[in-house]
Parts: structure tokens; sequence; C-alpha cells
């Protein structure tokens, strides 16, 4: 007598990607110019306002297009350095690359990286500059996640001559939606 063995495939919805979802997130943080000790000082901090729209084109990578504003203080003068910075980017879900077939999928931890157009408009100049980051993203419903992003604009004379960062930290809203 030979044993039958029948086996059942379960399918684990990605919470990022079912269905090849849109998202549009909305952030308001605060950012900082500057990361040396001196850049730690309470007039250096300003707020930061995030919103981009992308795609997950798989259930490890998505790509997002989006703008960070509205200005910075800088700690050599009293002028809000208004500016804006618009961008593209390439997002991989870390929590599926390492581990695809887990089965809580409600928490993930996003890396995000890529090139913008930072324009500073006290200046009245433009430079390219690179956005990178990482962002944990939370499930609270099917379609709406709450997200913690971390993240800093990397880039060249920005506001002081030589290699400047604006590193922020921001809370925000994701929603998933389709267009199927």
């Amino acid at each position: 007598m030979q044993a039958i063995t029948y086996s059942q495939n379960t399918i684990v919805k990605d919470s990022n990607c079912d269905n090849k979802n849109y998202f549009v997130s909305f952030n308001y943080g605060y950012q900082m110019s500057g990361i040396k000790d001196e850049d730690f000082v309470s007039s250096n901090y300003t707020p930061l306002f995030n919103l981009n729209i992308g795609k997950w084109i798989s259930p490890y990578f998505a790509f997002q297009i989006g703008y960070k504003g509205f200005y910075f203080n800088y700690i050599e003068d009293n002028i809000k350095h208004h500016y804006n910075y618009f961008y593209a980017e390439a997002v991989t879900n870390f929590n599926n690359v390492v581990y695809p077939n887990r089965i809580n999928k409600n928490w993930n931890l996003l890396l995000h990286s890529g090139p913008g157009y930072f324009y500073n408009n006290v200046y009245g100049k433009a430079n390219i500059c690179l956005n990178i980051g990482i962002q944990n993203n939370y499930k609270l419903s099917n379609q709406i996640q709450a997200n913690l992003d971390i993240s800093s604009i990397i880039g060249w004379d920005i506001y002081q001559g030589n290699t400047d960062i604006l590193p922020g930290i921001s809370l925000g809203v994701t929603y998933l939606f389709n267009f199927d």
C-alpha cells in the first residue's frame, strides 16, 4: 500500500503590493541643516513637508516621485532658506528581500534612494542632489499604513559651498490604491 500526500499552497498577500498597488504618502516632521555637533541647536530645526506617489512593481521593489520642502535654517544667518526639492527614487522592501515567505506582513522596512532637483530660493540656484532614507511602515488597514521616515538630502553647495546635508525625520500616512 502506498501513501498519498496532498499539499496545499498558501498565498500570502503582501500589504505593500497586492495587485501591483499605487500609493501616495504624506509626511510631516522636522529637519536640520548639517550633522556636525554645532548644528544641534534648537534654532536649526525647521518643519519638513514630504509628499510622494509611486507604484509597487513587485513584492520587493517600487518607484516613487516626490517633493520635499519648504525651508531650512542655517546657523550662520537668520534667513529662512526656502527651497523646493523634487526627486525620483527606487524603493526596496527590505523585509521581503531578506525573508520573502514571512507570514506577518503588517510591518515593512523600506530603503529608498534616488536623485533629485534641489532649488535654493535664497541662492537662486539649482543643484542635483541625492535623497537617501529608511522608512518603517505599519499596516493599519488594507489601504492605509502609518510610517516613520528618516532621510537626508545630500548635495554639493546646497547652502555653504561644500558637501551639505539636510537630515530629517517625519511621521506620515500612506494610502494604497489600484487603477484596475
